[in-house]
């Protein structure tokens, strides 16, 4: 597993190249398994690793992966390196007024922050990680444009925004000649499509927007672990998660679910790969898709996944569909 098997990809009309399937960094617990994954990943020629200021609690998550960066310790330029700003303190944490959100304060003091724990001069995308409704577009797109202008990203680029306010945020820019944002990080699976093949279509297809996809294995059930039970250690089996996965797994759709499930499996099999790696390779044959950022908590689902790649060429339009 060396790797010439991987892929890379333009995000975008960036002229940047990132690995086809990235790791993302939301499921980091401990040193040590971030530490081991992030150096299989980059054995297996992943270059691109997400991560946000949300993830954990005050940005622990960056510091696990900034300390995995320092330990892998290999040229900058061989890495893409992207954060996401608007949950300052975490996602579920007690919300302070000028800790979260898009505004010219928090994304300078956001960003800064976010480095420092990184143990990084820069980052090389820098993502809103949700859209913020309270401040104006004009002054996001400035913000962004500073964060730029000072080095201290590439690019910037938007997470879950409509594709609306998208739109309206590259006509501001260009507007103001500032710089534009130049990708989206939406989920997008074989159970999450619409939102991606028809909202965001005019985006990719009139802007070149690239686009780092989440959730390729919707947080787990294409991987075949849900096919006939749902483990208590998984995250379907957690309480704590059952509002995302209620949809597919809720008692009342988990038959209807299974169905497809096995109906996969079976393709998996006749292909010559896993559910995960006939699921990541479905996202990953759609022309839009610049890279699938992928968890792993296990070696072997790393190389599991990365070895989709392997079965791209045998996607079919009938597959696709």
């Amino acid at each position: 597993e060396t790797k010439n098997q991987m892929q890379y990809r333009y995000l975008g009309k960036t002229g940047l190249q990132v690995s086809a399937i990235s790791l993302g960094m939301m499921d980091a617990t401990d040193q040590e398994t971030v530490t081991t994954i992030v150096k299989r990943a980059f054995e297996l020629g992943i270059n691109f690793f997400d991560c946000a200021e949300g993830y954990g609690v005050n940005g622990s998550v960056e510091v696990l992966f900034g300390n995995a960066l320092k330990a892998l310790n290999v040229d900058r330029e061989d890495l893409v390196i992207s954060t996401k700003l608007f949950w300052g303190g975490g996602v579920f944490a007690e919300p302070k007024p000028n800790k979260r959100g898009l505004s010219r304060k928090h994304l300078i003091e956001g960003a800064r922050a976010s480095l420092k724990r990184l143990q990084l001069d820069y980052v090389d995308v820098i993502f809103a990680h949700r859209f913020d409704e309270n401040t104006p577009m004009e002054e996001i797109c400035r913000g962004f444009d500073f964060l730029i202008n000072q080095g201290l990203a590439f690019y910037w680029g938007t997470s879950e925004w409509p594709a609306e306010k998208i739109e309206q945020a590259i006509t501001m820019c260009e507007k103001y000649n500032l710089v534009k944002p130049v990708t989206e990080q939406p989920e997008y699976s074989m159970f999450f499509r619409e939102k991606f093949e028809s909202g965001y279509a005019n985006i990719f297809k009139d802007h070149g927007y690239g686009s780092t996809i989440w959730s390729p294995l919707a947080g787990g059930i294409l991987s075949g672990k849900y096919n006939k039970e749902i483990p208590e250690d998984s995250r379907g089996g957690n309480p704590a998660f059952s509002v995302f996965y209620s949809k597919q797994l809720g008692p009342e759709n988990i038959e209807n679910t299974r169905k497809i499930l096995l109906a996969i499996e079976k393709i998996a099999t006749e292909l010559g790969t896993t559910s995960a790696g006939l699921a990541l390779a479905w996202a990953l044959k759609n022309q839009d898709v610049s890279t699938a950022i992928i968890g792993a908590r296990k070696i072997s689902q790393l190389e599991d996944n990365v070895g989709a790649l392997k079965v791209l060429d045998k996607i079919t339009p009938e597959i696709e569909q």
